[in-house]
């Protein structure tokens, strides 16, 4: 499967809206998470229905559904008929390979992007989508399988923790968004202190076998990072920006700050892919550079050889009356001129710096 766009053959033939799964399918049966919240109280639980969760959704109360496995068309298609959810975006959401975006209706806000997890032990970059449906009193998250990067925020909310107890469902979102952004950075981190580690290898007169394959590699990761997070800072901008109500003039500020996290992933993630291109051409430096080192080397003695082989090729010509073939010491001679030509173009090639 290509790593930057699903096989969308399944989909190619379909009408839009066409609820459809693309991508992996990592979980086979759905799971419901509910947690319902306010200030003084909060339930958990873990309904067997999406009908079930509706009865928790009330103006003075936050609710956070969670839905795990995205590989179910009928559970998403029930889903956009219990919170008027357009077919269209419940396609992009089923779609994996979807680039991230922003929709905005009358009566909800969809974020769709992705989770990311370099493994330092395979070296791969793992990537896992994440939509978010906002709506004044509930948050509903949708990701591809069970576990996720979100439970020290649950953990918070139990303990009631920080300010997320006392906020509504758009402070919920932030926390969500915060907590993938700072995964960006953690991810950006530790790829790039691989790609730095490079450095020390790429100058050594031998570089070793294999540098160029993982450079490659390097940069595929970094471009895949760039896919997904680059437009995340679109995303934060159209969120503090919003007329729709949806986010509490209070809490921009938290989103102005995301913004700035997302700003400096973006711009550390392009500094890394400038530092990959100069590392490249460094590489093919060192290693031209080095060829023409050996050529240089051939080409001195090529040179020594030059009149050499005139020489004996000269005194190898079958002729009876060659001069000096008789001579007694002709042999001896022969040797002299050849040995004195070599002495002499080693000099003037020492006198030119040529080796």
């Amino acid at each position: 499967m290509p790593r930057f766009i699903n096989d969308r053959q399944k989909s190619a033939k379909n009408i839009p809206g066409s609820l459809i799964h693309l991508g992996m399918k990592k979980i086979d049966h759905p799971k419901l998470r509910v947690i319902h919240y306010t200030q003084e109280e909060l339930v958990e639980k873990e309904p067997e229905s999406l009908e079930d969760c509706v009865p928790y959704i009330s103006r003075d109360s936050v609710t956070w559904i969670n839905i795990d496995g995205l590989n179910d068309p009928e559970l998403m298609q029930k889903l956009g008929k219990l919170f008027n959810i357009h077919d269209l975006l419940l396609e992009d959401m089923l779609d994996t390979g979807q680039r991230p975006k922003m929709t905005e209706t009358d009566e909800l806000m969809v974020v769709i992007l992705k989770v990311l997890q370099y493994d330092e032990k395979t070296h791969k970059l793992n990537s896992e989508q994440i939509s978010l449906i906002l709506n004044d009193t509930y948050l509903i998250t949708l990701q591809e399988s069970v576990g996720d990067y979100f439970d020290f925020i649950r953990e918070r909310m139990r303990k009631a923790k920080g300010r997320v107890r006392r906020k509504g469902a758009d402070y919920l979102t932030y926390l969500l968004l915060d907590a993938i952004v700072d995964s960006y950075l953690v991810n950006i981190e530790t790829l790039g202190d691989v790609i730095e580690k490079n450095e020390p290898f790429i100058f050594v007169p031998k570089p070793q076998r294999g540098l160029m394959q993982k450079m490659y590699k390097y940069k595929s990761d970094i471009n895949f990072l760039r896919k997904n997070i680059r437009p995340v800072k679109e995303i934060v901008l159209n969120l503090i920006e919003n007329e729709s109500g949806f986010i509490d003039d209070e809490n921009l500020k938290y989103f102005r700050d995301l913004s700035d996290l997302v700003a400096q992933a973006t711009e550390t993630i392009e500094i890394y892919q400038l530092t990959l291109n100069d590392q490249m051409v460094i590489y093919h430096a060192v290693i031209d550079s080095k060829a023409n080192e050996i050529m240089k080397v051939l080409t001195v003695f090529s040179a020594f050889f030059i009149p050499l082989t005139f020489i004996v090729g000269v005194y190898g010509m079958n002729f009876d009356n060659l001069p000096e073939l008789h001579l007694k010491y002709g042999y001896l001679y022969v040797w002299i001129l050849m040995i004195s030509i070599v002495l002499g173009l080693l000099v003037y090639f020492r006198k030119r710096k040529w080796f």
